[in-house]
């Protein structure tokens, strides 16, 4: 990821938005420890997620405290208005996509058509008070990041689903278990953070967990940083079905 990061990261000279942002950089990135991190957590928040998820990521919490973070209890207000923005703005924006393209609709799964359908329902008006929560979002998110390096949360609300029985005929949509995928990947979107999610532990299943952090903007070195830390932490399993590519 880091190397990655190194490559792709930067200003391209074809797009003059790009050109104000700081220069890349990724010192620090492999450091061995988290001496002078402070990392933010939000208990409810954090802990509105199934019983499996919370366990393994408590535990690698208590992993990065022993590496030298300091784990802080914050507060992060108004999640479920910026939910609700970021619905509004990503289903508004895939319906404005595909104004030109009305045929291309039918290629994609019933969860994304029923999506497009209610961006379909939305009006200017509520396009317009999304944008003014993202605009709110940014500042609270940019005040939280004034007194903690990161925040930290699951990757996902609960571990991957089972695919049910018949679905692939016929498709389906369960947009209550999209929520529990996206419970915590919604504000990187919605307020552009920088995020990145490693791995936490497993479920009884075997099933992976994963714990994301997010930070302030321009500050991927530092997540790398927790990352890399946190993967020293964290025991690693093939999958139950794994066919080795190398040798």
């Amino acid at each position: 990821m880091a190397l990655a990061y190194a490559a792709m990261a930067g200003p391209d000279p074809q797009d003059p938005n790009s050109l104000h942002q700081p220069p890349v950089h990724t010192q620090g990135w492999d450091r061995a420890d988290l001496e002078g991190l402070v990392l933010g957590v939000y208990r409810p928040w954090f802990r509105h997620a199934s019983a499996p998820v919370v366990t393994a990521c408590e535990a690698l919490l208590e992993g990065l405290s022993k590496a030298g973070a300091q784990i802080r209890e914050i507060e992060v207000p108004e999640l479920d208005a910026m939910r609700i923005a970021h619905v509004v703005s990503i289903f508004s924006e895939m319906v404005a996509s595909l104004r030109s393209f009305p045929e291309a609709r039918t290629a994609f799964g019933s969860s994304v058509r029923v999506s497009l359908a209610a961006g379909d329902l939305f009006t200017a008006r509520d396009y317009l008070q999304a944008q003014r929560m993202r605009t709110r979002a940014m500042a609270l998110f940019r005040q939280i990041l004034r007194e903690v390096d990161a925040i930290l949360t699951p990757a996902t609300a609960i571990p991957a689903p089972p695919i049910p029985a018949g679905a692939w005929p016929l498709g389906w949509s369960d947009l209550s278990t999209a929520t529990e995928l996206t419970r915590y990947a919604f504000p990187a979107n919605l307020t552009g953070v920088p995020a990145i999610t490693f791995p936490a532990g497993y479920d009884a299943a075997g099933l992976p967990i994963g714990l994301q952090a997010m930070g302030r903007w321009w500050d991927e070195a530092l997540l790398l940083r927790i990352a890399h830390v946190a993967e020293q932490l964290v025991e690693r399993r093939l999958p139950r079905l794994f066919h080795r590519l190398l040798p």
